[in-house]
């Protein structure tokens, strides 16, 4: 290749941090990058971040996992069906592996249009686990298995936890494939401890529950007040799983040295699944605005260095 030539194309890895409904904005990040033509060629996610990683490396069209997620907001965490007492967690995780089941069926990693890897802790080691092989809805349930709330995920002899642990942004386990680009989606919220506050506001300001009693009978009242409180302990689950991993997710962000890290400033909850299109739109509007900075890398890595005062 003779100077001035300009280099074949880059290859781009994506890493898609976790955070709840947070996760969402994921989509709105990738709506771009396809309107500009920019290709993932390699794929990682955490927790929601691999939920959303893996429809997409798996095949599905942004459409459609769009589709997907607005119906998340129809779940609705019943306390009789789902209540998972003397056991490993407050929840059981059969819905989840039932929406994981119906959105990867037996899909594997190997059949994945873009390499992808899903992102979980081991609980008895504490170690990061890289999970490249097998079904795709077993490693993204192991990487969602949020500790307390869902129980672990026994895979392959490990007792596996949410990545979001150690590792909220996976940007290590993309750097070791040698990409030409390394570009990153810390989710950054807010609202998070309003979020918290708001809740336990609501569970423990009494006249509010004196104001409910007067409206519905006592079975009521109670069905509702358990929903709440299962609402309040995954959000409390959630919001110290986002506290406890920051400074071990900030030291593997700075030691993967990305080209690019994508901060959208997503104002929803947890678990507040009913604020999808608005979370999509802050992705969009994250991508909008590092658009010009992730261009100016690709033209840059993909012209060769000066040499000899000429390119």
């Amino acid at each position: 290749m003779s100077n001035g030539d300009i280099q074949g194309p880059k290859k781009i890895a994506l890493a898609l941090g976790g955070g709840g409904a947070r996760g969402f904005a994921h989509i709105g990040i990738l709506q771009v990058l396809e309107r500009e033509g920019i290709e993932v060629n390699l794929l990682a996610g955490t927790s929601m971040g691999a939920i959303i990683g893996g429809m997409y490396a798996s095949g599905y069209s942004l459409d459609k996992i769009k589709q997907i997620v607005m119906n998340f907001q129809n779940i609705e965490f019943s306390p009789a069906k789902y209540l998972n007492l003397l056991h490993e967690s407050l929840l059981k995780s059969d819905f989840v592996e039932e929406i994981l089941t119906q959105i990867f069926g037996d899909k594997k990693f190997e059949e994945c249009k873009i390499p992808f890897t899903a992102v979980a802790v081991d609980l008895e080691t504490g170690s990061e686990v890289f999970i490249k092989e097998g079904l795709l809805k077993d490693a993204i349930k192991a990487s969602a298995s949020i500790p307390i709330v869902f129980p672990p995920t026994f895979r392959n002899d490990q007792y596996l936890i949410d990545g979001g642990v150690l590792n909220n942004v996976p940007l290590s386990c993309l750097r070791e494939q040698n990409p030409d680009v390394l570009v990153g989606v810390k989710l950054v919220n807010f609202t998070s401890k309003q979020y918290i506050s708001g809740m336990v506001f609501a569970k423990y300001h009494q006249q509010k529950y004196k104001k409910l009693f007067k409206k519905m009978n006592f079975l009521s009242h109670f069905v509702h007040k358990r929903k709440q409180d299962l609402q309040l302990l995954a959000g409390i689950a959630l919001r110290a799983l986002d506290i406890a991993s920051k400074d071990s997710t900030e030291i593997r962000i700075k030691a993967a040295k990305p080209d690019l890290l994508i901060e959208p400033q997503v104002e929803c909850g947890l678990l507040e699944f009913d604020k999808a299109e608005a979370a999509i739109e802050q992705g969009r509007e994250s991508m909008e605005l590092v658009l010009p900075q992730l261009k100016a890398i690709l033209a840059d890595k993909t012209h060769p260095p000066e040499e000899d005062g000429q390119y």
